[in-house]
């Protein structure tokens, strides 16, 4: 799947933590860890395998498993918020 933050969202890097804030609805959100890494790679890549792939690089004493419900996790609140959009890859 292709995941892309959407337009009414803005966020900045504040040291170790993404912070992010839906200008639209004003929802508002602070990431360090694990969840600061996932943001940066959804807005550096988009594509769902790739940023699994880099997770599991940078936390390769994690269980993928977990790294993946983590992911799904964030994503799925994030998407319910209207913060992402996730759309089908069209290549598969």
């Amino acid at each position: 799947m292709k995941i892309a933050i959407s337009e009414d969202v803005i966020w900045r890097e504040l040291g170790d933590e993404i912070v992010i804030l839906d200008l639209a609805t004003n929802h508002y959100f602070g990431f360090s860890g694990a969840g600061s890494d996932i943001w940066r790679l959804i807005a550096e890549h988009g594509a769902s395998d790739r940023i699994l792939e880099e997770l599991q690089a940078l936390y390769d004493d994690a269980d993928p498993a977990v790294l993946r419900n983590d992911f799904d996790k964030m994503v799925s609140d994030l998407t319910a918020k209207g913060m992402l959009i996730v759309t089908p890859d069209e290549s598969v």
